[in-house]
């Protein structure tokens, strides 16, 4: 794509250094200004470290999105394989959590063909889907400057006191993810027995760097044991 070697190095060194993975300092947007939007796409594997790749795609065709304000880009859903991809779950959506505003300017992703290395995905139509309280939410991945699960942990405490929630949580297994040279390192998170209101504001704010490739976005859980 044109300017992909300037635009891979800013997207992927934007905050760059260890503050660029500290859980904490989202911006402040209210929950009821937040939207997810859900893309139906078309596509059976991508590469396993496929967050910068499919952010530059998004911003080939969303300019803004490269610096808009709280958005994010849910991870997809498929399962890792042994040889560097990642097979896309049936049914799977892209979706881009970002303030309702902004709702109009995402009609240019619908067609669109995003290049993701040797893969792409066709994308479909979009629809709006409304943030909904849930008592327990989970983060596939919360990016961390952290050494360790203690030190995270204790990262973790502070954000929700930002927030002004205070939930019980359980941090996961570790995460570990790459954009262009830089490494991000991270843990699952579950938060739970959640009311209504800090439900809609831990999805809406979320923790921790990185969301545009996926880090620390929340979304509802039906139960919590661990995660995983």
């Amino acid at each position: 794509m044109p300017g992909a070697g300037s635009r891979a190095g800013s997207l992927a060194t934007r905050g760059g250094g260890p503050r660029a993975n500290r859980v904490g300092g989202a911006e402040s947007v209210p929950a009821s200004g937040m939207i997810d939007i859900v893309y139906d796409v078309a596509g059976t594997s991508v590469p396993a470290e496929h967050a910068l790749p499919l952010l530059e795609a998004i911003v080939e065709a969303l300019p803004w999105f490269a610096s808009a304000e709280a958005v994010g880009v849910h991870p997809l859903r498929g399962s890792s394989t042994p040889y560097g991809e990642l097979l896309l779950a049936r049914r799977t959506k892209l979706v881009l959590r970002l303030p309702a505003l902004r709702h109009d300017d995402c009609a240019a992703l619908e067609g669109a063909r995003l290049a993701l290395g040797a893969h792409s995905l066709a994308v479909g139509k979009s629809a709006a889907r409304a943030l909904r309280p849930s008592a327990t939410l989970h983060a596939q991945r919360v990016a961390s400057a952290a050494p360790d699960e203690r030190g995270f942990q204790d990262e973790v405490t502070a954000a929700l006191n930002a927030l002004g929630v205070a939930s019980p949580f359980i941090s996961g297994g570790a995460r570990a993810g790459r954009a262009g040279a830089r490494a991000i390192a991270g843990f699952a998170l579950s938060v739970h027995e959640l009311g209504a209101e800090d439900s809609l504001r831990l999805q809406a704010q979320g923790i921790g760097g990185d969301r545009r490739l996926g880090w620390g976005i929340f979304v509802p859980a039906k139960t919590i044991t661990t995660a995983d």
